[in-house]
């Protein structure tokens, strides 16, 4: 690995205060201003840049915001649509049976791609929190996929310059999500066949649906449509959004591995929920975590490993990477 790489660190403004769980709405602290959140963000030095969901446009104009984020020298990584906390969409965004409110959710998700000049950011996420379902013979699945492949073909169109990163999940807020793992995502980038459509990776999301993060991190890669990542960590059976490399050590390390393997230039956005540690502290862990992690793979044998996969080996790759963390 080149040790001349600098990851690029970034966090979701909303991981920085108020926090909430379904058994406390309001959070174990007292509200905090985004003007606050943003100058927790600037404790850490390592983080360079935010990513935050459309509604925060709600309390501050965009020019305002933009202003806040310049005087501290913050970047913007991604702007997300938010559809998973207005009532309005509790039964679907994209893919709602009433036009009207399908028309609104389009609208919107165009609303932020004409922000991302002001912001200097081309990259708009969309997690479909709720474009899915709760029970069987709810929905005709061929009828939501149809709305969906529609309504996102409409927003991809829109400007092509911009990137439509989707944020796969299994559950959550509904018990199953359209868009439930990766390679559903990625029948959507393919049957849609637009230049500006891919994939956001969850190192949570990607241990709820069972899959190998790292191997969805080198799968993507290879059809170039790895537009984001958030990172983080989790015990698998759900959204955890833990502190990054707190749990899963050799998967994280993996999966950092083949970030650098895959050449990926993006952020790597910490997306935690710290209920009952200090935000700030939090992301510091994180930070911390992630960079020594990455720096660990400097001392990789990379061809005793190559070749150790070359027969399948797995005692013996794992022999070369448990050197990395006892020496």
């Amino acid at each position: 690995m080149s040790s001349e790489k600098k990851l690029k660190l970034s966090v979701g403004i909303w991981c920085m205060g108020g926090v909430s769980d379904r058994f406390l709405p309001q959070g174990y602290e007292e509200p905090v201003s985004i003007q606050e959140r943003i100058k927790r963000v600037k404790e850490v030095p390592e983080v360079e840049a935010i990513e935050f969901f459309d509604d925060e446009l709600e309390k501050i104009s965009p020019q305002d915001f933009k202003s806040l984020l310049d005087d501290q020298g913050l970047k913007v990584s991604c702007i997300n649509l938010n559809t998973h906390s207005r009532p309005k969409w509790q039964l679907g965004a994209l893919t709602h049976r009433d036009p009207k409110l399908r028309r609104e959710a389009i609208d919107a998700a165009k609303k932020i791609i004409d922000l991302t000049d002001l912001f200097q950011c081309n990259s708009v996420g969309l997690w479909l929190g709720v474009d899915g379902f709760d029970y069987p013979f709810q929905v005709d699945y061929g009828v939501e996929w149809d709305l969906l492949l529609e309504s996102l073909g409409e927003i991809a169109d829109y400007n092509s310059q911009v990137k439509i990163a989707l944020e796969y999940k299994l559950k959550e807020p509904r018990q199953y999500l359209l868009v439930g793992n990766a390679f559903r995502a990625l029948y959507l980038i393919k049957t849609l066949n637009r230049k500006n459509l891919g994939v956001t990776v969850d190192f949570g999301h990607a241990l709820m649906a069972k899959e190998n993060p790292g191997e969805v991190v080198s799968m993507l890669s290879r059809e170039k449509v790895l537009y984001n990542v958030h990172f983080n960590d989790a015990y698998r059976e759900w959204d955890d959004d833990l502190i990054a490399g707190s749990t899963n050590l050799y998967e994280t390390l993996e999966f950092l591995y083949y970030i650098e393997k895959s050449g990926y230039q993006g952020y790597l956005g910490f997306d935690i929920f710290p209920y009952r540690i200090h935000p700030v502290r939090a992301l510091q862990l994180c930070a911390q975590n992630t960079l020594d992690l990455y720096r660990l793979l400097e001392n990789l044998e990379q061809d005793p490993l190559h070749k150790a996969q070359e027969k399948l080996d797995a005692a013996q790759a794992h022999e070369i990477v448990r050197k990395l963390f006892f020496k």
